[in-house]
């Protein structure tokens, strides 16, 4: 178990359905996604805390990517404090920078 903060905790899925013909390129994705320049969004201090592989039943893998922002230090997260909650969307992009 983790001990993470959910104001501060973002779970990543990524789905590759071609990894039974392709196994070296199921994590592509992933490893483009991770290597991408952050330091000017929301997401420039992102800490990958796990990384899961789970088969989709049908020849290909689910990637889970859980990690953390990297702006709370410590403390958890009320239930009775549930204003508006902040919502980032980062651009995947086909660039291969």
């Amino acid at each position: 178990m983790y001990d993470l903060s959910p104001a501060d905790t973002r779970v990543f899925l990524f789905h590759s359905a071609d990894a039974a013909a392709d196994p070296s390129a199921a994590m592509d994705k992933v490893n483009v996604w991770l290597g991408k320049d952050r330091s000017g969004s929301p997401y420039s201090n992102l800490k990958v805390k796990h990384i899961d592989v789970a088969p989709d039943g049908s020849g290909g893998v689910y990637v889970t990517v859980i990690c953390t922002l990297g702006r709370v230090s410590t403390g958890s997260v009320s239930s009775a404090s549930r204003g508006a909650r902040e919502q980032f969307v980062e651009d995947e992009g086909d660039e291969a920078d």
